[in-house]
């Protein structure tokens, strides 16, 4: 076999859908032309459109850069996790057991799937620094050249996410993990200051009328570290296993159809852990079925302690923001509640698994008396009480990072929490999608059937965040008005659940 990768790309450029030369100059100007056209007035746009006066106090204030430190710092250490299962260096299995399983270096053969995948954390970190950077500028607080150098900064931080992203392939599961809690202490340490100062109410701009960036020498050096990071990592690629190699891809094409068939459900499943560790944990037992289910549940978790760790992490982080959420107003809070909610959802997908087994027995022989309702609702009582116990915890640590004593910062997650968990049930009483729902709608514009399908999708998200939305408005009515809230989403996502549990067994 040759030691270049020429003679295969000569094959595979004879394929009839192949894209030319030609066509990749096109498709390069488009992109660029959609840059200038499109998206530079949309940014502006963005900017002006941000340019106020609370969104520039936490802009402006000087808790930002440590709460930008410890927002890098996080993304980091979810980025080296994601890389144990989906990494940026892959090839789908054929190529994977033909190019990557024979003679030639593997750093030649996967250096441009690893470069393409390396565009998204990239832009994950740019984007967002063009936009503060555009804020600033409509705001007048900053000039053109401390906006590039920001830019340039956010360049520097998304080289070095994707290289945490291929740290995470690289690494072994034991520096892995050490690797990832030495980044989630770091940022832990660094967001402490700024909920501090954000549960005080402390909105106190730095002072001085125009922003001046991050610096040069800062700016460089983060730009740097980046490229040389990237380099290193182009480097070690020839030390990927292939067997991992060959299960990311499979499981990768797995996870791929299932999402375009819109079974969204089916590809978060198949990245779903495997039992590993505590198969000496006894999970059958006798003493009542709420006690012996509720164990049932918690060696289950014991048994995939990554997945489990990450998932309390997340639930833990969650209802930190949403403690934030109910101290903070305007835009901040809707922020921190979007995004505290949609943590703690993630987070909790976990605990679920007896609920989805619970699910998943209808139509089965009903066993010792248990319909698959009960079933239900007896795996529900562990995984409520630990989100529940989490949730507190992340308001009390809020709580005690800003000296405060408002009961807000504890009910909004403690509700929350309840209210995401029985939304997971709800979700996976789903079913399947109807077929009736992928009939095509020809328009002038394409198809326009996946519009309807991801609508179907879109309520496993969209409820939960109703629910926190509705919380959060009822929260300054009082403890009382928030419980009723709470009470009144718990009974109503309760019948919406048995109500599909019921279609389902039709």
């Amino acid at each position: 076999m040759s030691a270049s990768l020429a003679p295969v790309r000569e094959v595979w450029a004879q394929r009839s859908r192949a894209r030319s030369g030609g066509d990749l100059l096109y498709l390069v100007y488009v992109a660029a032309m959609t840059l200038m056209v499109v998206g530079l007035p949309v940014l502006s746009w963005a900017g002006t459109m941000l340019a106020r006066p609370d969104v520039l106090a936490i802009l402006l204030s000087a808790q930002a850069a440590p709460a930008a430190a410890a927002l890098s710092l996080a993304g980091a250490a979810c980025l080296v996790g994601l890389g144990a299962v989906r990494g940026p260096a892959l090839l789908p299995p054929f190529f994977t057991a033909t190019l990557v399983g024979g003679p030639l270096p593997r750093r030649v053969v996967l250096r441009r799937p690893f470069a393409r995948a390396l565009l998204l954390p990239l832009l994950a970190a740019v984007l967002p620094a063009a936009l503060v950077a555009a804020t600033l500028i409509a705001a007048g607080r900053t000039e053109a050249g401390a906006a590039a150098l920001l830019v340039l900064a956010g360049t520097g931080l998304g080289m070095l996410w994707g290289c945490a992203w291929s740290a995470g392939q690289l690494l072994r599961t034991p520096v892995r993990r050490a690797v990832i809690l030495l980044l989630g202490l770091g940022a832990g340490i660094a967001a402490v200051p700024p909920l501090r100062a954000a549960a005080a109410g402390e909105t106190v701009l730095e002072g001085a009328r125009s922003w001046t960036g991050p610096g040069a020498a800062w700016a460089s050096g983060l730009a740097a570290a980046g490229a040389a990071g990237l380099a290193a990592c182009t480097l070690l690629l020839d030390r990927l296993r292939g067997s991992e190699l060959a299960a990311q891809a499979a499981r990768w094409e797995a996870a791929t159809a299932s999402a375009m068939t819109t079974d969204l459900a089916g590809a978060a499943g198949t990245y779903r852990a495997l039992p590993t560790t505590g198969r000496h944990l006894a999970a059958i037992g006798s003493g009542p079925p709420t006690l012996l289910y509720a164990r049932r549940d918690a060696v289950a978790w014991l048994r995939t302690p990554d997945r489990c760790a990450g998932g309390a992490l997340g639930v833990l982080l969650g209802a930190a923001a949403l403690g934030g959420a109910a101290l903070l107003s305007g835009p901040q809070a809707w922020a921190a509640l979007l995004i505290g909610t949609l943590v703690l959802r993630a987070g909790a997908g976990a605990f679920v698994d007896g609920i989805r087994h619970g699910v998943q027995t209808l139509g089965a022989p009903t066993l010792l008396g248990q319909r698959a309702g009960t079933q239900l609702l007896l795996h529900a009582i562990a995984p409520l009480l630990l989100l529940a116990a989490l949730g507190a915890l992340g308001g009390l640590l809020v709580l005690l990072a800003g000296g405060g004593s408002d009961a807000g910062a504890l009910l909004l997650p403690l509700s929350t929490a309840a209210v995401v968990l029985l939304a997971r049930a709800w979700e996976a009483a789903k079913g399947t999608m109807p077929l009736a729902l992928a009939t095509p709608i020809p328009t002038p514009q394409g198809d326009l059937s996946v519009l309807v399908m991801l609508a179907w999708q879109a309520d496993t998200v969209v409820v939960p965040l109703l629910g926190a939305a509705v919380l959060l408005l009822v929260l300054p009515s009082g403890p009382a008005a928030a419980l009723l809230a709470a009470a009144a989403l718990l009974g109503v996502l309760g019948l919406l659940t048995r109500r599909r549990l019921q279609e389902l067994r039709a």
